[in-house]
């Protein structure tokens, strides 16, 4: 949902997204919103029926946790932040704490809900969220580096769009190589995080590598 009221002409007007007409697009706008709007409350649909086979106390508590990290504190916040910054003088710690609302919060949602379900307690269920969050910080970054000297072919969209509209980004700030070094420091940090877990975190060790190195 979030990406399609992303592309939406009141926040990036984007008309693209992987080479394929985005929402409002290909409809229209009314629709965009509607569909976005579906898509989100569909997630407590599914979180909260019978087909979902956890206790009630669980089902409680992933809601409640979404909708922290969809909300004003997360998602939506943070694509509030975007959207104020832009054209600004933005510090570096900001637009980091930006983009671990915009797109971080949702990462570490998915790290935290194992923990939920799993039942463990709230110092190992930090320590996950925390990884997707930096999961999440990562995928952002590398986002911005495709936006900044992508392949718009490969993308599937036209590039350099977070130039053009003044996005506060890392690379708009530091540059393209100095971005480059702390996404990859980042992806240390997480790595190191994440082989705490042993050998039943590969698959999780390969995503951020996919996430570094991806060209879209």
């Amino acid at each position: 949902y979030s990406l399609i009221h992303d592309d939406l002409p009141s926040m990036d007007n984007d008309e693209l997204r992987r080479g394929k007409l985005t929402v409002h697009k290909k409809f229209n706008e009314f629709t965009a919103i509607l569909a976005g709007n579906s898509l989100l409350t569909l997630a407590f649909e599914i979180l909260s029926g019978n087909n979902l086979q956890l206790s009630q106390n669980y089902k409680n508590e992933l809601i409640k946790t979404l909708s922290m990290c969809a909300g004003h504190s997360g998602l939506a916040g943070g694509q509030y932040s975007d959207l104020t910054f832009e054209n600004k003088s933005i510090l570096k710690k900001n637009i980091i704490n930006m983009q671990k609302k915009k797109t971080g919060e949702l990462f570490g949602f998915c790290c935290e809900s194992i923990a939920i379900i799993k039942g463990v307690n709230s110092i190992k269920r930090k320590k996950l969220k925390e990884i997707g969050i930096n999961i999440g910080l990562l995928f952002q970054i590398v986002d911005d580096l495709i936006d900044y000297k992508g392949d718009s072919m490969i993308v599937g969209k036209p590039t350099r769009s977070d130039e053009k509209k003044g996005k506060a980004t890392l690379v708009n700030l530091l540059g393209y190589e100095e971005t480059i070094n702390f996404a990859k420091n980042l992806k240390k940090k997480i790595n190191q995080q994440i082989k705490k877990y042993g050998t039943k975190a590969n698959d999780l060790l390969d995503s951020v590598e996919f996430i570094l190195k991806r060209k879209f």
